[in-house]
């Protein structure tokens, strides 16, 4: 395929019964529910065929707008569209209201699709640029939303469901990111591109990280406590003697060794000091085994998928025990971002450049009491508790291969 025939893009009838493969099966077929909006379709058989985006990326000015459209157009010039990003609930709770409004503007406006799995937390919406103007009117007035959410500003927040519906929330991850995302503070930079590239906030209610922060967020709060699970050794033993649970097992599966088992006395001790709160005991005994009283929130810094120096994890800064403590740290990282950071670097990449220091300095002018979080509790790149026990496996396994072809033995 040469660069004339990508300009060209000329589509033929080979490229539309291509797709006529991806309808057959039992399963529902996306290009069918393609079909069925005004999404140009050829554009996307031809991408297939050709394995090659049929899109280029550019911009779209709306007005009084600075901040949540994206747009494409087709590589022969033919098609375009505009992406809006529209803000969501904490929690992604949609009312049956909302959803209609919304699905009336993807219908009168755009092509009839919409996106709600991306990963930014962000409804997507695909808009008509002749009517962005009039969208823009009908999302804010009608549907009582806003677009924004890209370029150099703060992406739109996300927060997993928490106390809503999960039982191990350990704090209220839909109260945190509404306070974050209506501060006047934090509002302000919400549509208005003023970062040398973008923030991201996101909050998780344990150590399980459903909502991806410590791999994804530049400000990543995720619950935790301080020492060792709670245990009710008797509710333990029940579930032992019913079979549910196998204490050895138990043992064996915490990374840090912090559990053990006595056969005499048939209880389960951990270390507190230990304790790595990977939940591994939780998720196999729950209720008997819960997290711990003493519950805080970690709060760490600068985790990215893609940057300058490639994938980074957060950097543990403190241990809070309300989020709102964290406001004043956030704003003085933001000074310190907004001030020295490159065009199109990170935060994350400004701290690999500068170090920790400036991180941690801002964090004795403003949190001077709280103790340092422990990144090492949460070291996740994916939803822990998604993971399957023989995943689990198969990644200590493949780990374990590394150490010993890179250092020629166990470590």
């Amino acid at each position: 395929m040469t660069i004339s025939d990508i300009r060209e893009q000329k589509i033929s009838e080979d490229d539309m019964k291509a797709l006529e493969k991806l309808e057959k099966g039992p399963w529902p077929s996306h290009v069918t529910e393609l079909k069925k909006t005004r999404y140009p379709i050829e554009y996307y058989a031809w991408g297939v065929m050709h394995k090659y985006s049929p899109w280029y990326s550019g911009s779209f000015r709306v007005r009084y707008v600075f901040s949540g459209i994206l747009a494409r157009r087709s590589r022969d010039g033919k098609v375009s569209e505009v992406h809006f990003r529209t803000y969501s609930p904490a929690g992604r709770f949609l009312s049956t209201a909302y959803l209609k409004k919304i699905a009336y503007v993807a219908e009168q406006y755009g092509i009839g699709l919409l996106e709600f799995a991306g990963n930014t937390g962000a409804i997507v919406i695909n808009i008509q640029p002749d009517k962005a103007d009039q969208a823009i009117d009908i999302i804010r007035n009608v549907m009582g939303s806003d677009v924004g959410g890209s370029g150099d500003t703060f992406r739109e927040f996300y927060a997993c469901p928490g106390p809503a519906l999960c039982e191990f929330a350990l704090y209220d991850t839909l109260a945190a990111m509404d306070f974050f995302r209506s501060h006047p503070e934090i509002y302000k930079f919400l549509n208005t591109q003023l970062f040398p590239y973008k923030l991201k906030m996101k909050f998780s209610g344990c150590p399980f990280d459903c909502a991806g922060a410590n791999a994804r967020s530049d400000f990543t709060f995720i619950g935790t406590w301080v020492g060792a699970p709670e245990v009710d050794q008797e509710k333990l033993r029940e579930m032992i003697k019913s079979g549910k649970v196998d204490p050895k097992e138990l043992a064996k599966r915490c990374p840090s060794g912090a559990i053990s088992w006595d056969d005499d006395k048939q209880q389960l001790k951990i270390d507190g000091d230990r304790c790595l709160k990977a939940m591994n005991c939780i998720k196999m005994a729950f209720p008997a085994i819960k997290p711990g009283k003493n519950r805080k929130i970690a709060m760490l810094v600068g985790s990215h998928a893609q940057a300058h120096y490639g994938p980074r994890l957060s950097w543990g800064v403190a241990l809070l025990d309300d989020y709102k403590e964290a406001l004043p740290f956030i704003l003085k990282v933001i000074d310190i971002y907004s001030n020295n950071a490159p065009r199109r670097h990170r935060l994350a990449d400004l701290i690999l450049r500068r170090g920790f220091r400036l991180i941690s300095d801002a964090a004795k002018e403003t949190l001077p009491d709280k103790p340092k979080a422990a990144p090492s509790s949460h070291l996740r790149f994916t939803t822990g508790v998604v993971l399957s026990d023989d995943e689990r496996v198969t990644y200590a396994e493949w780990a374990k291969s590394l150490v010993k072809d890179y250092y020629g033995g166990e470590q």
